[in-house]
């Protein structure tokens, strides 16, 4: 096989041609594509021979895999990465689907809990497939506004607005009784001196601070340890989609993918594949990093703000899925949850 400058695969054009029709068929069909079919879709352009012959090259150069000399073919890993990168730059939703997108997103509850909710359900829905998008936070999360709300003589409820939308909650027994006036003057004071800062500048913070506050600048910087080791919330749909599809019909792809969605550490494992990149990356089969992963095919992209606030969107599929509407999908839904997220920057920073 040939490779061109940056690594891409390289054919001729009549190898490309049948080479991409084989592959837009077997995602349509899921079963093995004969010379005839091909010459078929190309109106008779090619006769079934120069097909069959060119098959034969490609079998032999590793992209196809085929049973027998007469059986059709089907495409390997090799060859759904070249269809990949055959693919329109960059593939697009139809004007269509990004108008029906559009609608359903505008009618969900402004929430970015939601929007991540539904954008799952979406995805999952243009591509059959099963998708997961984790909400957005950062890496060090950064302090808005500390509140403190008295439930009995000494106890309070500290309440900490995340710059990222998010809320963390404790209760803070203060052993003396305390008032509400007394919280809200300690709530006030930290505000001005450790609003806007992560964890590691609000423990590097010299202010002199009374008893109280001190408790609650400790229970703070707890609140911000466990949220920044936290595993990200997210949202998966379409398990059943997915398992419903050819290549689960033997149970172990299918106890392999339930157990990818009910074991988080191995979610964590696909989600931390992406890297930090604002483009869909593919992974097909054993270019997965996990070994777990080979039977599949992933699409992953970040979204959000880089090193800030941001997350990942995901769908996880058969090596057969539709490429042009899972890359523009994913492409398509990381753009708004990335509008999404500078929007909530921007009202925090005002």
């Amino acid at each position: 096989m040939d490779r061109c400058a940056g690594g891409r695969l390289m054919l001729t054009e009549r190898a490309t041609t049948v080479l991409n029709v084989l592959v837009g068929e077997y995602l349509q069909t899921a079963t093995p594509v004969a010379s005839d079919e091909i010459a078929r879709s190309l109106d008779q352009k090619l006769s079934s021979a120069s097909v069959r012959n060119t098959m034969a090259r490609l079998t032999e150069e590793g992209y196809i895999s085929r049973p027998h000399v007469s059986s059709g073919g089907v495409p390997s890993e090799l060859g759904y990465r070249f269809y990949v990168q055959s693919l329109p730059e960059p593939p697009q939703l139809s004007t269509k689907m990004r108008e029906s997108v559009d609608r359903d997103l505008a009618q969900t509850e402004p929430d970015i809990g939601a929007w991540s909710k539904r954008c799952a359900a979406i995805l999952s829905s243009l591509t059959e497939n099963l998708a997961i998008v984790t909400a957005p936070r950062a890496q060090f999360p950064r302090l808005k506004r500390i509140q403190l709300v008295f439930l009995q003589e000494s106890t309070a409820l500290l309440v900490l607005v995340l710059e990222e939308a998010r809320l963390l909650r404790k209760l803070i027994p203060f052993g003396k009784n305390i008032n509400q006036l007394q919280l809200d003057q300690a709530a006030s004071r930290l505000n001005d001196s450790l609003g806007g800062l992560n964890r590691y500048q609000m423990q590097s913070n010299s202010l002199e601070l009374n008893q109280l506050e001190e408790q609650v600048k400790e229970g703070s910087v707890s609140l911000m340890r466990e949220a920044e080791t936290t595993i990200e919330e997210h949202y998966t749909d379409g398990l059943r989609r997915l398992l419903s599809q050819p290549e689960f019909s033997a149970g172990e792809l299918a106890r392999q993918l339930v157990q990818l969605v009910e074991e988080r550490d191995l979610l964590e494992r696909v989600l931390n594949a992406s890297g930090q990149t604002a483009e869909p990356a593919v992974f097909i089969g054993a270019e997965n990093q996990e070994e777990f992963l080979n039977p599949f095919g992933v699409i992953l992209c970040n979204y959000g703000i880089r090193e800030g606030v941001s997350g990942t969107i995901c769908v996880i599929g058969p090596k057969r899925m539709e490429y042009v509407a899972a890359i523009g999908g994913v492409r398509y839904l990381s753009a708004f949850m990335s509008q999404m997220v500078l929007g909530i920057q921007g009202n925090v920073a005002e």
